[in-house]
């Protein structure tokens, strides 16, 4: 079972991280200095990588705790559908 507290937390810090990256980005394109292009480029791209999988990573417990796996598992492991009855209508 997972913390809602944790897991707000961890949202609150990806859309954070997010946000800086994208602020970084849009530094980089604003102030075509070479330095600023390096760093919206290398730490930008890292947080914003960060950011996505943090999220999917707090997507996937999600969708674990509310047993979507198990019953995809289930839907995929039984046998062939039965074939109805073949007979008159």
């Amino acid at each position: 079972m997972t913390s809602t507290r944790w897991v707000m937390r961890a949202l609150r810090l990806a859309a954070v991280s997010a946000l800086l990256a994208l602020v970084l980005m849009v530094w980089g394109v604003l102030d075509p200095h070479p330095i600023s292009l390096v760093i919206a480029m290398s730490i930008g791209q890292a947080l914003g990588t960060a950011s996505f999988a943090v999220f999917g990573f707090v997507v996937f417990l999600d969708l674990r705790q509310s047993r979507i796996f198990s019953t995809m598992a289930r839907r995929f492991s039984s046998g062939p559908p039965a074939k109805p009855p073949s007979g008159p209508p």
